[in-house]
């Protein structure tokens, strides 16, 4: 599994790479398709704030999981974002196991469809003055289905998703209201 480290006034020494290696190889263990992880390291309120925030972040074969955790020493964030990042692997490939069985119980083929070619996620950070676009985000969009993409919203915890809806063949946006149910944004052609 590659990592890629980010960091913000928090120093990234060799000892704290390995640690954090050590602490995301048994991911493999309960999914192997995990092929890159991005390990956020931060500490808020600048250099001699006690508060660290780590956010992990794992491509699972175009899935996102994420886990964040804060807490005021550096180690027992990483451990319990790590514990908490494997338990997102662990719910996830349960999911798809029972519904991999639901579906072969049903008789479905998923052989037959047609595996849609993933580039490489690519972000990149850009930071301005406040009132711009402080980050700029860019993720392959593969088309899903609007259970998929719930799906998908949860697992990351967003409020909102967008992505390619294969039913209507357009882009979507899918959000969460404030009841607790989805709204869906489809754009229309001028």
């Amino acid at each position: 599994m590659e990592l890629t480290f980010r960091s913000r006034h928090v120093p990234v020494t060799d000892s704290l790479r390995e640690y954090t290696t050590r602490k995301l190889s048994r991911l493999a263990r309960y999914l192997p398709l995990v092929n890159e992880a991005v390990v956020e390291l931060k500490q808020e309120g600048g250099e001699n704030a006690r508060r660290f925030v780590v956010q992990l972040t794992v491509n699972c074969n175009g899935t996102y999981l994420r886990a964040e955790e804060r807490g005021p020493r550096l180690l027992p964030v990483i451990d319990a974002a790590a514990d908490s990042l494997s338990n997102e692997v662990r719910r996830y490939k349960e999911k798809v196991y029972r519904s991999d069985k639901h579906l072969k119980a049903k008789g479905a083929a998923l052989a037959g469809k047609a595996a849609v070619p993933e580039e490489a996620e690519e972000e990149q950070e850009e930071e301005t003055v406040l009132g711009r676009v402080v980050r700029v985000k860019r993720f392959p969009v593969k088309p899903m289905s609007e259970e998929e993409a719930i799906e998908q919203m949860e697992l990351l915890h967003h409020d909102f998703f967008l992505f390619f809806d294969a039913d209507a063949d357009t882009y979507a946006l899918l959000y969460r209201r404030r009841d607790g149910d989805y709204g869906m944004i489809i754009p229309e052609a001028p």
